[in-house]
């Protein structure tokens, strides 16, 4: 084990009393070196199984004014994460696997300043302090691996299928999207058609959004230890059109960085990080069944909210509650009919029988959105958004926004 690299990833907390402190106890309750070294194997059957290929290398070409654009869509998680064993550099505890989904998208302009002193971030027609500070996170480091110099200017539309929810990946959009506009910014049209390349510092914004720099199935590898270069998304499968998806979008305020935060301090963490390593090996070695993901994904949600209870953190409402006591109820009677949700009450469900979803949602009379494998939705609005854009940039030259943030 490269313990090295280990003492590395954990610099950053030094300084924070806090965190070193729960990292300790982290680890008294968790084996981290064997995460490593499982993970390091998960590595391995990647490459033997062909679903790994190393990061390519580009080389930046800026231009002052170069305004680029970029689009991606949500995922939906089966096997999922919560928690991150190095924050700094955004590497969570275990690997991650989802499907894309068709619930909303991001489109996001991306425009270079070559002697900018403030990044600025519009998101939806409004200056974003919340994703302002991310956007400052991600391209602080991205700027110091390249040796950038200069600003970065994002304005950033979201599309949605609903008109509010929780728990359907926005973020991981809206992450992807402006990670490809950047990377086409600084590297060019192929380092933006490289999803892997693309999945490295979507990252960096948001951990879902790794995974959503691809399309189908992708698996996020991410282990304690591992070097941060490496910690990038793979796509391990293609869209399954035969399988019938959808959403009952629900809202809740429960911020995710909180959740992830109860998370890690779950006395059931560390019992559920390993679980996913066997999950995850077993997958490579099945090529990734899709039916062992739905039942993954129905598991793994009933976990997830078991350990955020634990905590004290409640992320279902009445009306999911509700609706999940049904879709249980109609499972005991009817096989093959699945469900899943991430960090939030909306509630998604699968099947390969139309006729099942169909049935169901006789007696279930909430908002529901279906999914489709049709993600050409954003043609229809990029050109409007290009425009925006632009006039957008007309008419902020390039002054410092800081104190509108």
């Amino acid at each position: 084990m490269d313990t090295a690299g280990m003492e590395h990833s954990v610099s950053w907390i030094s300084s924070n009393s806090d965190e070193l402190i729960l990292r300790s106890w982290i680890s008294s309750r968790m084996d981290i070196a064997e995460l490593h070294r499982a993970g390091d194997d998960i590595k391995e059957m990647m490459k033997s199984e062909g679903y790994y290929s190393e990061p390519s290398k580009y080389e930046a070409e800026l231009s002052d004014g170069n305004i680029t654009f970029a689009y991606s869509y949500p995922i939906k998680a089966f096997e999922k994460f919560l928690g991150y064993y190095d924050r700094e550099n955004r590497i969570a505890f275990n690997p991650s696997i989802s499907m894309r989904t068709d619930f909303s998208f991001c489109l996001a302009a991306c425009r270079y300043r070559k002697n900018g002193k403030t990044d600025t971030v519009v998101l939806d027609g409004y200056a974003d302090n919340k994703y302002y500070k991310k956007a400052k996170f991600a391209l602080d480091k991205f700027r110091s691996e390249y040796s950038i110099n200069g600003s970065f200017d994002f304005y950033i539309k979201r599309y949605r299928r609903y008109q509010k929810a929780k728990g359907l990946s926005e973020s991981s959009a809206v992450a992807a999207a402006v990670s490809r506009a950047l990377i086409s910014n600084v590297f060019g049209d192929d380092a933006a058609k490289d999803d892997i390349f693309v999945s490295r510092y979507a990252r960096l914004v948001s951990g879902s959004g790794t995974r959503a720099a691809h399309d189908g199935i992708s698996m996020w590898l991410s282990y304690p230890g591992m070097d941060s270069r490496d910690c990038v998304a793979f796509k391990v499968g293609k869209s399954n059109e035969n399988l019938n998806y959808g959403v009952f979008p629900k809202y809740s305020d429960v911020a995710t960085d909180n959740a992830h935060s109860i998370a890690v301090n779950s006395v059931f963490y560390g019992t559920w990080v390993s679980e996913k390593f066997s999950n995850v090996k077993r997958l490579i070695s099945d090529h990734f069944d899709i039916n062992d993901l739905l039942k993954i994904g129905e598991n793994d949600m009933l976990r997830l909210n078991s350990i955020l209870m634990s905590g004290g953190l409640i992320i279902q409402t009445p009306d999911s509650l509700r609706i999940l006591k049904e879709i249980l109820k109609f499972k005991s009677k009817n096989e093959g009919f699945y469900f899943t949700a991430d960090t939030g009450p909306s509630i998604a469900i699968f099947s390969f029988d139309r006729s099942l979803i169909d049935e169901f949602r006789e007696n279930v009379n909430d908002e529901y959105i279906e999914g489709s494998y049709d993600f050409k939705g954003y043609n229809n609005r990029m050109r409007d958004f290009i425009r925006e854009a632009q006039e957008y940039f007309t008419q902020t030259p390039g002054e410092d926004e800081e104190d509108r943030l």
